[in-house]
């Protein structure tokens, strides 16, 4: 019987909690300590992990075992070749908040547009904002990477009657958005949105110079961390620029400025875009897909 080590807690439903007892002897865990974690080292056919830090475990991983991360994102996990190569196959959940994440951008655009969070704070404290808000129909929107997240956030726009600008790593020659240059993006669209994905060549992309670019009342949104530069875009809005900024990604809140995170042109959610019932669901349905399809010999999701 194979080895299956869930080495933090997952809100499994009892139906997907049978399924993985079917699959074989499954170890749970709250939240595994060092001494838990070298023994799924030792012994697990598969390890499904999610807050806990993988850079080190992965690398010590028996060769032909699985980890499963019940995430997109891995980039920033620096050992994933070298887990690889020891015989390691390594999977993650792609697009299980797809649709989620791009509600969440949206509802972004529209807070900061609308005041949402300065006008009921001020309500509570009887100083509602005096300042207009901005209407989003009509409106010229640059989404920076028209991927599974950027394409649904273009098609949720759609009722709005907006134009969109979009610049991506390939031409994308999607009917729902014009492929253009960064330069113009940022310079034509009255709101800008980075849903694109963290990388090499997109991390610090959008700096000073190019935040500088944008309309003086634009509006700026991200659901991706470190592609905008935190400590340009502050001293650009204490240059007056920029209606306002709605923030979802930080690599660690630790690090950002009170002074940032307080100023009223700044909302922020902290890595709640994906946080739904349903992008939930989804993830540990698609995990426990990966673990079965690898035991069974076809191994799906998998990290090259």
């Amino acid at each position: 019987m194979k080895e299956i080590y869930i080495l933090e807690h997952f809100n499994f439903s009892d139906e997907q909690i049978d399924k993985l007892k079917s699959l074989g002897n499954v170890h749970f865990y709250e939240k595994a300590n060092e001494k838990d974690v070298e023994e799924a080292q030792n012994n697990a056919d598969v390890i499904m992990l999610d807050w806990i830090d993988p850079t080190n475990i992965i690398t010590k991983m028996k060769k032909g075992s699985f980890v499963c991360f019940p995430f997109t994102g891995y980039g920033w996990i620096s050992t994933i070749n070298e887990a690889i190569k020891n015989g390691v196959t390594l999977s993650n959940t792609p697009n299980y908040s797809t649709n989620a994440v791009a509600e969440h951008h949206l509802t972004l655009m529209l807070s900061v547009a609308k005041n949402v969070v300065n006008c009921n704070e001020g309500l509570k404290n009887s100083t509602i904002p005096q300042n207009h808000n901005i209407e989003l129909t009509g409106k010229t929107v640059g989404i920076i990477g028209l991927g599974a997240i950027g394409r649904r956030l273009a098609e949720l726009l759609s009722s709005f009657n907006v134009k969109i600008l979009t610049t991506s790593a390939t031409k994308k020659n999607d009917k729902i958005a014009k492929d253009v240059e960064l330069s113009e993006l940022l310079t034509e669209s009255d709101f800008v949105c980075v849903t694109c994905k963290l990388n090499e060549s997109t991390k610090n992309m959008l700096g000073y110079n190019e935040l500088k670019m944008m309309k003086d009342n634009a509006i700026l949104t991200t659901t991706t961390n470190e592609v905008v530069n935190f400590e340009a875009l502050e001293k650009v809005l204490d240059e007056g620029k920029l209606f306002g900024v709605g923030l979802e990604e930080f690599m660690n809140i630790n690090d950002v400025p009170k002074s940032f995170i307080n100023n009223i042109k700044v909302i922020s959610t902290y890595h709640k875009a994906y946080d739904t019932i349903e992008a939930e669901n989804n993830r540990l349905n698609m995990s426990i897909d990966s673990i079965e399809a690898f035991l069974n010999g076809n191994p799906i999701n998998v990290i090259k």
